[in-house]
């Protein structure tokens, strides 16, 4: 029901209405005369004085469509529409965001019930043997380093000294002696077994690195005790039951190969024997 106010200028006394009254002892201006006053409701208008709206009042169903087939903008929806429309997929409940956020704790039943439900891992059996190659390579990497590097170092001392037997024949201007023909053929020979000393230690240690052949990793093992000791550790390491049981890792697989020619040739002698014997029922009867 809209309110009706009188403007307290006695040259203005002009007639004010509105649908929403303001709050009490809130000044207003008069939209007339621009006279500021507290407004005081009243029952009937002043006879003879002209209506006047508030700036603040909402303007009436008919005007904004005027409005838009001018091209002005709609006033802007009120405030109980926005909250009307429904919540879309990505908005937050106004509920919640009063409340604002925090960390949800489990409670004692639900940590229980994590506790049981929770997945538990025992030890699972393998179905297949181990491999022993592994373990044993692991195990003779150095060994088999050292070694390589003393082959190398024994060899270069072969060339050296087989180098230094052979100058003072080639690379000089007289003609040696009988006696210094002899020391230089000495020399050339101790440089030649050396050199091949080295060549046999090295071939022990990729031997032993392949795990190819325990027999000819421990000769360079016990080769490569000279000159350097270091085919003492690798003796030591040849010793270890890991490293024995991944060479005989390799040799049984051979051994199964082997054994298995002959098991089939018994299974084929089997069967001509049978035949035979067929053979010489059918006779008999």
């Amino acid at each position: 029901m809209p309110v009706t106010y009188t403007c307290p200028n006695p040259d203005c006394r002009a007639t004010l209405s509105t649908a929403n009254p303001p709050p009490a002892g809130k000044r207003v201006k008069c939209p007339k005369c621009g006279l500021p006053f507290v407004p005081e409701p009243e029952d009937k208008p002043a006879a003879g004085a002209g209506t006047f709206a508030f700036k603040d009042d909402p303007k009436p169903a008919g005007k904004p469509a005027k409005a838009a087939e001018s091209g002005a903008k709609p006033p802007p929806a009120p405030a109980a529409a926005k909250a009307a429309r429904p919540l879309a997929d990505d908005d937050e409940d106004p509920e919640s965001v009063k409340k604002g956020y925090g960390v949800v704790q489990e409670t004692a039943a639900e940590k229980e019930a994590a506790e049981r439900n929770k997945p538990t891992f025992g030890s699972m059996e393998t179905k297949h043997r181990r491999s022993a190659r592994g373990p044993a390579t692991a195990m003779l990497v150095m060994p088999a380093n050292l070694l390589v590097f003393e082959g190398i170092v024994t060899c270069v001392g072969g060339l050296v000294l087989f180098v230094f037997g052979m100058w003072p024949l080639v690379f000089n201007d007289a003609s040696p002696g009988d006696e210094e023909v002899e020391e230089a053929i000495v020399t050339m020979i101790l440089g030649v077994m050396t050199f091949g000393w080295g060549a046999m230690i090295c071939y022990g240690a990729s031997q032993m690195q392949e795990l190819a052949s325990y027999l000819w990793a421990m000769t360079g093992a016990v080769m490569g005790i000279l000159p350097l000791l270091v085919g003492i550790f690798a003796v030591i390491a040849l010793q270890n039951p890991k490293v024995k049981a991944g060479f005989e890792e390799v040799e049984g697989a051979l051994d199964e190969d082997e054994d298995g020619g002959p098991d089939d040739d018994e299974d084929e002698d089997d069967g001509d024997e049978d035949d035979d014997q067929d053979d010489g029922r059918r006779r008999r009867k």
